[in-house]
């Protein structure tokens, strides 16, 4: 049936990012994780990130205040790998909340993309270690929810090649 291929699809879409996440994690400790640059738009980048998301969660809405940015000099796929990442945890944090919030700002020098959930929340002492390599939250409330805890190392090791800082606050 139709509901069989979808809930197969979405795990097959699970494990290929799983695979992905873990290559990356080997090429990062190897020093070469592949870096194609170019200019691109960075508002119009989030814009399809945040329309790709909208289309994964129903309970969520997505709201978007973008400041004009400028067109940025960097890798587009990683980034988007990047906003994916954040985006993607804002949604599974949150279970029982409706909405996410995605801001943009910035000036000549940098640009501040910005994620915010009304999910669980972070410890201060978890949030020290939220990039580390394999970290992952422990809670009780949390238990259902799965990953290996490297999307976030990811993300924290693309942005610091592109010169960025990346920080959690809760």
């Amino acid at each position: 049936s139709l509901d069989i291929l979808k809930k197969l699809d979405i795990q097959v879409n699970r494990l290929t990012a799983l695979v992905s996440d873990l290559l990356d994690v080997t090429k990062i400790n190897a020093g070469k994780l592949q870096f194609r640059e170019a200019l691109f738009d960075f508002n119009d980048l989030v814009n399809e990130v945040v329309e790709d998301m909208q289309r994964t969660t129903e309970r969520h809405k997505i709201i978007k205040k973008l400041k004009t940015t400028k067109t940025v000099y960097g890798n587009r796929d990683r980034i988007e790998q990047v906003l994916i990442n954040l985006l993607s945890n804002a949604i599974k944090y949150s279970p029982t909340s409706d909405k996410i919030l995605v801001s943009t700002n910035g000036n000549n020098k940098y640009i501040i993309f910005s994620v915010k959930d009304f999910g669980l929340g972070i410890s201060e002492a978890s949030q020290n270690k939220l990039f580390e390599k394999f970290y992952r939250v422990n809670s009780i409330k949390d238990d259902a929810i799965s990953g290996l805890g490297i999307g976030l190392y990811i993300s924290m090791e693309i942005i610091k090649r592109h010169q960025g800082d990346i920080w959690v606050e809760s």
